[in-house]
């Protein structure tokens, strides 16, 4: 499902790309960015044609000329690193120079804390984190200021603490998954008029608040207790 998602938020991305139009300078910034991203990766194999001399363009047309990125009408518009078998640490530092509007590296070996830095990626439409190995609580303010992002799809890592009220705050946000993590406390208010989540398979608490009460049922089923999967509605698990 999140790569269809993917997919059509493309489709918006080639609209937006009209009118960004990268010189070939750009491109060649873009790229020596990219080269320091890479250093903070492990076993990253699959990304060998990401090397010096840098290249003039990334893209050709929708081509990417290096693997993983994501290209529409001549124009870099992210990162598509999925099931490369990757790890190490996600260096925000070095994508914030970056034109990003969608960035995934799912189905990888990434593991430890939510990165630092991800809302310096002010452009950002869509992130994709699902299926890695990422543990611990993440910080209330992470999202803060990511007035574009739309989709976040952090779903079956280890996550645990209180989903971040930064979220609450994405004005934009229409697609929200974190099942099968380790999320506590309760589920925030969340008020986005188009928001479709999946909050299932948490140690989530607390009733359903009333802004989400036209989800799914699916999407609060199941709590993690005593190792063991309850399937029932949410709310009878309080």
């Amino acid at each position: 499902m999140a790569a269809s998602s993917t997919n059509s938020w493309l489709f918006a991305i080639c609209i937006l790309s009209v009118f960004v139009s990268p010189s070939f300078s750009d491109d060649t910034i873009y790229a020596t960015s990219l080269l320091k991203f890479k250093q903070s990766l492990t076993n990253a194999t699959m990304l060998e044609n990401w090397k010096e001399p840098v290249v003039d363009k990334l893209c050709s047309y929708n081509k990417p000329n290096w693997t993983g990125c994501l290209c529409a009408n001549d124009s870099f518009i992210g990162l598509r690193l999925d099931g490369m078998g990757l790890g190490g640490e996600i260096d925000t530092e070095s994508l914030s120079n970056l034109p990003l509007f969608s960035f995934s590296i799912m189905n990888n070996n990434f593991a430890g804390p939510f990165p630092s830095g991800v809302n310096k990626l002010g452009k950002l439409r869509s992130l994709y984190f699902a299926n890695n190995s990422f543990n611990g609580e993440i910080p209330e303010d992470s999202f803060s200021g990511m007035k574009s992002l739309r989709k976040v799809v952090m779903s079956d890592n280890s996550f645990t603490g209180n989903i971040p009220l930064s979220m609450v705050e994405l004005p934009r946000l229409v697609d929200l998954r974190l099942q099968r993590n380790r999320f506590g406390g309760t589920i925030p208010d969340f008020s986005q008029e188009y928001l479709t989540v999946n909050f299932s398979y948490n140690d989530l608490v607390g009733p359903i608040p009333i802004s989400l009460s036209n989800q799914d049922v699916s999407s609060f089923v199941g709590k993690f207790f005593s190792g063991i999967y309850i399937f029932l509605p949410f709310f009878l698990l309080i």
